[in-house]
């Protein structure tokens, strides 16, 4: 019986650091350009149309967050680079590479995203709040090649107009 319920408290114990874990690294997210925000499956059916991604094309998800982006890239056989500080969500992302049989594809950076090499990217990714989405436009704009399809979730650039919208999602190309 003893045995029993120190290994019940130590489950306990374990489960409690990682709530604490988690809401620790989550929370990391708030002080941030680009705040942790799952795609849903609809928005994410819309943003790959957009994205009309070819095998052996490049793309690039500022703040990658979880990875759905990058998976759904990988799916369509791109490579797939995220950058993202957030070393949880770094560790979810990898682990579900993994389990995809995605690894290779998908290179997720501990990174800022403000040093992200644009140049090699055939689509960007962005999610931005309303107040940065300014900054993102210049850096997007600025740092990517001619030709670059430029997918944004629910807030548009401020100075440019989209290509295409539907379902909140926003296509420009540079």
């Amino acid at each position: 019986m003893e045995v029993i319920a120190a290994l019940i408290l130590i489950v306990v114990i374990f489960a409690l650091l990682f709530v604490i874990l988690s809401s620790f690294l989550f929370m990391f997210d708030l002080f941030l350009d680009l705040p942790y925000v799952a795609t849903d499956k609809k928005k994410i059916e819309t943003i790959m149309k957009f994205a009309d991604l070819k095998k052996n094309q490049t793309a690039i998800d500022l703040g990658s967050g979880d990875g759905r982006l990058l998976l759904a890239s990988a799916k369509k056989g791109a490579a797939a680079i995220g950058y993202e500080l957030n070393p949880f969500l770094i560790a979810i992302t990898k682990i579900r590479a993994k389990a995809k049989g995605a690894s290779a594809q998908i290179i997720v950076k501990r990174s800022d995203l403000w040093k992200a090499d644009l140049k090699i990217a055939d689509v960007v990714f962005v999610y931005g709040r309303k107040r940065t989405m300014q900054k993102f436009e210049d850096f997007v704009y600025k740092n990517s090649k001619k030709g670059t399809r430029i997918i944004v979730n629910t807030n548009q650039f401020p100075s440019n107009q989209p290509i295409k919208s539907e379902n909140n999602i926003f296509l420009y190309i540079k």
